[in-house]
């Protein structure tokens, strides 16, 4: 009788352990977080989904392009910004601004092309320079994974635009 019970008892607990590893398993991983704060005051958060390498179309460089969303004090409105920021030279370009209400509805969009001349250095002791060494650290953190997605994003343009347009001919 005292080994019935021993055997019940051990194959309750195997059937427990066994549930909850199961269960730990298919647990849901947590997304990673998409917008991370800026310094340490809440008006700024950059969205890592959209921080990504970009080829610089004038010079043999990697630029950073990334959306920031910013918000004023007392205010239920926010701004999204997209930038490039220039990884070796303290420099940011305003690409696109966009000012939303508390709705998501646009209030006013302003966009602009890139352009040599909208180069701005960044000023010591301002929030773009909480943007730019937020943004680089975490990129550095990510570089792998950024650089991989570049290279992929890049090999599909190739092989979008190789061979012109008779390619599918030869």
């Amino acid at each position: 009788m005292t080994l019935k019970k021993f055997m019940l008892i051990l194959t309750t607990i195997f059937l427990f352990n066994f549930g909850c590893a199961n269960a730990a398993a298919n647990a849901p991983v947590a997304e990673p977080q998409r917008f991370v704060e800026v310094g340490n005051d809440a008006f700024g958060q950059f969205d890592t989904k959209t921080l990504r390498y970009e080829k610089d179309c004038y010079r043999d460089e990697l630029l950073l392009s990334v959306w920031i969303k910013t918000t004023e004090i007392n205010r239920s409105d926010y701004y999204l910004n997209h930038y490039l920021f220039r990884l070796k030279d303290r420099e940011l370009m305003l690409l696109d601004q966009i000012h939303l209400n508390s709705a998501g509805t646009i209030i006013r969009q302003l966009s602009n092309t890139y352009d040599m001349n909208l180069w701005t250095q960044i000023v010591p002791e301002t929030e773009t320079e909480k943007w730019y060494t937020s943004i680089l650290k975490y990129a550095h953190d990510n570089d792998k994974k950024l650089k991989t997605e570049y290279k992929n994003r890049d090999k599909k343009y190739q092989e979008n635009t190789d061979g012109g347009l008779f390619s599918h001919l030869l």
